[in-house]
């Protein structure tokens, strides 16, 4: 059975632009992911490349329930073994009113059941960030998420109940290993060199405790963390690097930080977090 990768995070955290980068890089093949042949339907992708190409990032996904899917075949060399990846993306909404309504829809319990890997997105200064005056209101949230009120709730309470549908609903994998996921904190580009170095978990640890402690605890989840910066730089704020970018191009930006041996090394491979929820 074709298993797919489900991507959850919610609104502003990522997920699209990641997707328009992602085929860049699978369609150079240059990464340790490579597409193998052309997806069937790609105008939905093709569209947010675009918007990376011209030095810029996608509009943020509409509130809507609307199915875009990205179906690629991935191997890590082209003669070698084959997986097919479906990435069902919609909009961070639909995650975060899962949340807030404690139910999601039958069709995407089912969606999930058949995926044994997924991304989970969180990004660095995004505007959207809720967070309570205090972790301990957080935790309440986590007691009575039926009586919160949809525009308070804090980002990390929506996270922790995200990674309790991963926990519910992903398969094993089909070598009876546990279903894998990995934490992808976009914008790593934004963070000092002090907090570079000290990592995305500890980002998270700072940040959302709640969310490190439950990933830290989890035991029917294999997990990973990675930072990601899907094009190098802040072409929003910083004028300098937009003209790099654009006079470059897109092929030698972007990159993923993971943890090597306790350091955590920069690799110009935005493939690298599917490559290892995929396992090829």
């Amino acid at each position: 059975m074709t298993r797919s990768i489900i991507l959850l995070g919610g609104p502003d955290s990522g997920k699209t632009n990641y997707i328009g980068r992602l085929w860049h890089a699978l369609d150079r093949g240059t990464g340790a992911l490579r597409a193998i042949g052309q997806p069937d339907d790609i105008n939905f992708v093709l569209e947010v490349a675009d918007h990376l190409y011209q030095g810029g990032f996608a509009p943020r996904t509409e509130h809507s329930d609307m199915r875009r899917d990205f179906e690629v075949i991935v191997a890590a060399k082209e003669d070698g073994p084959q997986s097919k990846v479906i990435v069902p993306d919609v909009s961070g909404e639909l995650w975060r009113n899962a949340v807030i309504d404690n139910e999601i829809s039958p069709e995407w319990v089912e969606e999930l059941k058949q995926a044994d890997a997924a991304l989970l997105f969180v990004r660095v200064g995004s505007d959207q960030d809720v967070r309570p005056l205090d972790w301990v209101t957080s935790r309440n949230y986590l007691e009575q998420i039926d009586e919160s009120d949809d525009q308070g709730l804090p980002t990390q309470v929506m996270l922790c109940e995200l990674i309790h549908f991963l926990e519910d609903s992903l398969a094993l994998r089909e070598d009876g290993g546990l279903p894998r996921l990995s934490v992808v904190v976009s914008a790593w580009d934004l963070v000092d060199s002090d907090k570079f170095s000290q990592g995305p978990v500890a980002y998270l640890e700072r940040e959302y405790p709640l969310v490190a402690g439950r990933l830290a605890d989890v035991d029917s989840l294999n997990v990973q963390v990675f930072g990601l910066s899907v094009v190098g730089g802040d072409l929003k704020h910083d004028a300098d690097y937009r003209q790099t970018f654009l006079e470059q191009g897109i092929d030698e930006q972007g990159w993923v930080t993971a943890n090597v041996g306790g350091e955590w090394v920069k690799y110009n491979d935005v493939t690298l977090p599917i490559s290892w929820a995929v396992g090829l």
